[in-house]
């Protein structure tokens, strides 16, 4: 054998087919467009939740306030998923409906006389936390002002309180 077929083979080094910047500005674009694509499936996401909740809001806004309006009172505290014999002669299947599809886990119910001082319906989550806040962050810019934390709809870490008022 002779030393030329003992020797190591040595891989030839190539230099690339585009430049350097091309390169990194493809990287760059697809890391981008995947970072995209992921938040957006979050905003999907929470605007889908944030849509439930303010269903059921919008339900339980026109049933409440026609109650006030006909019979000169507020009702009493109730279970909005099950909500009594009070509302006889009223339909209660498209809020009993948007409360059964809502998408954010809790209780939600009706109280005449709430933490801020009126009748509100109130929304107390079974897992508080930041999605929570995120949903009704975004159905308060729907159904209020857009501030969590002032207006008709108050999102605090706990519980949501939408305030009723017959004016």
């Amino acid at each position: 054998m002779s030393a030329a077929e003992n020797a190591p083979k040595v891989e030839i080094l190539r230099t690339p087919l585009e430049p350097l910047w091309l390169s990194a500005a493809r990287r760059a674009v697809g890391g981008l467009l995947i970072g995209l694509v992921v938040a957006l499936v979050f905003v999907v996401l929470d605007h889908r939740k944030a849509n439930s909740v303010s269903q059921v809001y919008m339900q339980a806004r026109i049933i409440f306030l026609q109650y006030h309006a006909e019979k000169s009172a507020w009702p009493l505290d109730c279970d909005l998923a099950a909500p009594g014999g009070q509302f006889g002669g009223f339909n209660l299947e498209p809020m009993t409906k948007a409360v059964a599809q809502c998408q954010v886990p809790g209780k939600w119910v009706f109280q005449a006389k709430s933490p801020t001082g009126g009748p509100a319906v109130v929304f107390t989550p079974a897992e508080p936390g930041r999605a929570y806040e995120r949903s009704f962050g975004v159905a308060d810019g729907w159904v209020d002002d857009g501030h969590a934390d002032k207006g008709d709809l108050l999102v605090r870490e706990d519980v949501a309180l939408f305030r009723l008022s017959a004016e």
